[in-house]
C-alpha cells in the first residue's frame, strides 16, 4: 500500500510540476519576446506554482522575480534581483518571503539579505546524526525573520562587510510529553535571536543565478549575544566554498562544500543542519541537527533541447557534536535529477524542476524555483 501510495504522488507531483514548467515556460518566452527593447535593464516575472517537497506535502502560491541593473552600469555587471513568494501547503504552513541582492556604484558595494515570515507545522527527530522515524514529534512554529548583508568589493573579486540578523522564535504548539514540550531544549519555549557578524568572500562567478565557470568561497562569523538584545549567546561559522567546470557545449560541473559550526547556548531551530531545496535535495530540513555540520555536494548540468537543460546532482552529509567526530561513514548520501528552463537566454536564468531521493528516507522530493541550488 506505501508502494502504490508513493507512485501516485510520484506521479502527480511529476506531472503537475512538468505542466508548470510547460506553462510558464510559455508565459515568460512570450514576456521575454514583447520586452527585448529593455533586456538590457532586466524584468520581472510572476507566476503561480505548485510543488511538493517532503517539509511541506503539496505547496501551492505565486512566486515571482524582478532582476534588472541599478544606474548606468555595463550591460555585462551583475544583475539586482529580489525574488518573493507566497505559500500554503497541505500541511497548513503559510510562508512569506522576499529576498534581495543590490549591487550599487558599479558593484563596489552589494547589499543582500532575506525578509520572511513563516506559520510551520514542522517535525523534530531530535538532535544527532542518528534517528529513525519513531523518534519524531510535530511541533508549530510562528517566526519571522530579518537578515542583511552590507559588503563592500576591496578589489578584483574579494568582498568584506557586515551580516546583521534579527530572529524572533516563537513555538505555537508541541507535543504533549515530547521532548519539546518538557522545555529543557534550547529554543523549546521560543525567544529571540539578534546577531552581528563580520564575513568575507571570493566570488568570480560569471553568474550569480546560473554560474557557469568561477569559485565562490566565503566565511562568515556571526555572534549573538545579549548586547544586541538576544536572549541565547552563541557563536556560529558558516564556510562555502563552490567550484564551477565548464566541459564544452554548455555543459558544466558544479561542486560546493559546507560547513556550518556553533559554539554556546544554540536554540535547536538554527542548529546546523541539511535538507531542503538547497543543500541535499531529498532530504527533510532538520531530520538531522546538531553542534557541526559538513555537506558536500556535486552537480552536472547541460543543454537538452531548445530553452530545456538537464542536471544530475548528488551529495552527502553529517551532523556531529563535535568537529573531531566528523567521519567518512557517518555520512548521509543523496541524488537526483532536474529539469531546466530558460526563460532569459541572455541573463542566462532559469526555473529549476528536481527529484530528489535521500538515501535513508522512502518516497522521492519534488523541488520547482528560480535560479540554481549553487
Amino acid at each position: 500500500m506505501t508502494v502504490d501510495r508513493n507512485r501516485h504522488r510520484f506521479g502527480t507531483a511529476a506531472m503537475t510540476s512538468a505542466a508548470l514548467v510547460l506553462f510558464y515556460g510559455g508565459l515568460i518566452f512570450g514576456q521575454e519576446k514583447s520586452d527585448a527593447a529593455s533586456a538590457r535593464n532586466g524584468g520581472f516575472v510572476v507566476t503561480p506554482v505548485v510543488y511538493y517537497t517532503p517539509e511541506t506535502r503539496i505547496a501551492f502560491g505565486i512566486v515571482g522575480i524582478h532582476y534588472f541593473r541599478l544606474g548606468r552600469t555595463d550591460p555585462k555587471s551583475r544583475l539586482s534581483h529580489y525574488r518573493f513568494n507566497f505559500i500554503r501547503t497541505q500541511n497548513k504552513q503559510t510562508i512569506a518571503q522576499v529576498d534581495y541582492e543590490l549591487y550599487l556604484a558599479g558593484g563596489k558595494f552589494l547589499f543582500d539579505g532575506t525578509a520572511k515570515y513563516w506559520l510551520f507545522p514542522d517535525r523534530f527527530y531530535g538532535i544527532g546524526n542518528r534517528n529513525y522515524e519513531a523518534d519524531r514529534e510535530n511541533f508549530t512554529s510562528r517566526n519571522w525573520r530579518l537578515q542583511m548583508n552590507m559588503q563592500k568589493r576591496w578589489g578584483g573579486n574579494l568582498f568584506a562587510g557586515l551580516h546583521l540578523e534579527f530572529f524572533p522564535l516563537s513555538v505555537v504548539e508541541t507535543e504533549s510529553g515530547g521532548r519539546l514540550a518538557a522545555g529543557d531544549i534550547p529554543g523549546s519555549r521560543g525567544g529571540t535571536l539578534s546577531a552581528l557578524g563580520l564575513f568575507g568572500k571570493w566570488d568570480s562567478r560569471d553568474n550569480t543565478f546560473s554560474a557557469t565557470s568561477g569559485t565562490y568561497c566565503a566565511l562568515f562569523l556571526n555572534f549573538f549575544t545579549p548586547a544586541l538584545a538576544s536572549d541565547f549567546t552563541f557563536t556560529q561559522m558558516i564556510v562555502d566554498a563552490r567550484k564551477y567546470f565548464p566541459l564544452g557545449a554548455a555543459q558544466v560541473l558544479a561542486v560546493q562544500g559546507v560547513l556550518k559550526s556553533v559554539w554556546g547556548d544554540c536554540p535547536f531551530q538554527t542548529l546546523p543542519m541539511f535538507g531542503g531545496l538547497n543543500l541535499l535535495r531529498g532530504f527533510y530540513e532538520g531530520r538531522y541537527r546538531d553542534q557541526n555540520m559538513l555537506a558536500v555536494q556535486a552537480e552536472y548540468r547541460r543543454p537538452l533541447w531548445g530553452r530545456f537543460g538537464f542536471c544530475g546532482f548528488a551529495g552527502a552529509a553529517q551532523v556531529q557534536p563535535k568537529l573531531n567526530l566528523l567521519s567518512v561513514s557517518e555520512f548521509h548520501p543523496a541524488g537526483g535529477i532536474g529539469l531546466r528552463y530558460k526563460f532569459n537566454r541572455r541573463e542566462n536564468l532559469n526555473i529549476r524542476f528536481d527529484i530528489g531521493f535521500a538515501g535513508s528516507t522512502g518516497a522521492p522530493a519534488f523541488y520547482l524555483t528560480f535560479a540554481e541550488a549553487f
